[in-house]
């Protein structure tokens, strides 16, 4: 699939997704966990970007961690999977 294909979600429908978290979820775009062109309340979300996003509430939730934390946190667990990728071929 695409992305011209992707879903596009609102940010309000995003928020949602999020347990109704506005403040959270301008946190997550803040420290560019998922980048959005333009004010937040405005963009439209993708489906990568939705999943992105609630891996990062589990992450922050399950390890009680901070934004800034969470972003490390993915971070390194997207590095881990390009090395690994990079070991498969």
């Amino acid at each position: 699939m695409n992305q011209d294909q992707d879903v596009q979600l609102t940010f309000n429908e995003i928020v949602d997704a999020c347990g109704n978290d506005t403040d959270w979820v301008v946190s997550v775009i803040e420290e560019e966990i998922i980048s959005v062109s333009g004010s937040p309340q405005q963009a439209s979300f993708s489906g990568f970007q939705l999943a992105r996003i609630r891996r990062a509430r589990r992450i922050s939730r399950d390890f009680e961690a901070s934004v800034p934390a969470t972003a490390l946190i993915l971070q390194l667990l997207d590095e881990l999977e390009t090395l690994r990728k990079g070991k498969a071929d």
